[in-house]
């Protein structure tokens, strides 16, 4: 089998058009040649295909954490190639979440059932759907409560997304003025929550260090105090964040930023509830 020369004028076997050089101007589709096939050249293109996606993905988090907004606003006024895409980003980083939450000791967003049942604002909702399958005032079997925690596990890695069309929605809502398409929202919301689970790792290491040292000094905190603090300081830098991103990407004056700001911080707390209680509703009918 022959190869046609990279210099010759032929028709590009990808989408049809007249190639006279190594590349399509139509597609962006290589021609090959007799080179493609030896051993170093498939050698080359692995290690510039790794290095190139490695590029990436540390140039796309690096801008995403050093300043926030500037990657949604690149994307938004068409400078794409040298980051990942808005919903891969969100992957990566939902990805690296939960690989590092086993080790971090915390359930956060995974929701154990006793959570679900009587930690919550739908708690009182989802103690009475449970008693249409178990009797009034008695506790689900062991068994029940492995499988239900162990499938609901499973089901967060993928519902977490959930969050992402509904924080949106409320970036919309606060920017309707701006008159963008929703979507717009959308890639803003998947930058956003690519950060907010990078955070969640860092905040939930740092707490684990935080009590060692505590309990090592001879203190007790209680896990309302604790709640309490990890909420405050979670809340001052979510808002930090936002409001940087919102200045990035949606301008407007420092006051209207930072109201704005502050909005959708607040109701990140709201949104981790509806996401939990939709967790709970797919896991109790698919477990």
């Amino acid at each position: 089998m022959t190869t046609p020369a990279n210099d010759a004028p032929g028709q590009c076997v990808t989408c049809g058009a007249p190639v006279a050089g190594k590349f399509c101007a139509a597609c962006g589709e290589k021609r090959p040649g007799p080179d493609d096939y030896r051993l170093e050249h498939f050698a080359d293109e692995a290690v510039e295909s790794f290095t190139h996606a490695d590029g990436k993905v540390f140039r796309s988090f690096w801008l995403l954490l050093s300043k926030p907004g500037r990657l949604t606003a690149d994307y938004l006024r068409g400078r794409r190639k040298p980051y990942l895409k808005p919903l891969a980003l969100f992957l990566v980083a939902n990805t690296v979440f939960f690989l590092a939450l086993p080790l971090l000791g915390w359930n956060t967003l995974t929701t154990p059932l006793q959570i679900h049942l009587h930690n919550e604002l739908y708690s009182p909702l989802a103690r009475a759907v449970f008693e249409r399958r178990f009797a009034a005032g008695t506790e689900p079997a062991a068994d029940y409560v492995r499988e239900f925690n162990h499938h609901g596990a499973l089901l967060a890695k993928s519902l977490v997304i959930v969050m992402v069309p509904l924080f949106a929605l409320l970036v919309w809502a606060c920017f309707a003025r701006t008159r963008r398409h929703y979507l717009e929202h959308v890639v803003f919301a998947l930058h956003f929550y690519a950060f907010w689970l990078l955070y969640l790792i860092a905040s939930l290491g740092l707490t684990n260090g935080a009590l060692r040292l505590i309990v090592a000094a001879g203190g007790r905190p209680s896990d309302m105090a604790i709640d309490n603090t990890i909420s405050l300081l979670g809340l001052g830098i979510v808002t930090c964040f936002l409001y940087c991103a919102v200045r990035a990407v949606y301008g407007g004056t420092r006051r209207a930023s930072l109201a704005k700001a502050l909005i959708l911080a607040a109701s990140v707390v709201a949104i981790v509830q509806v996401y939990r209680c939709f967790l709970f509703f797919v896991t109790y009918w698919t477990a």
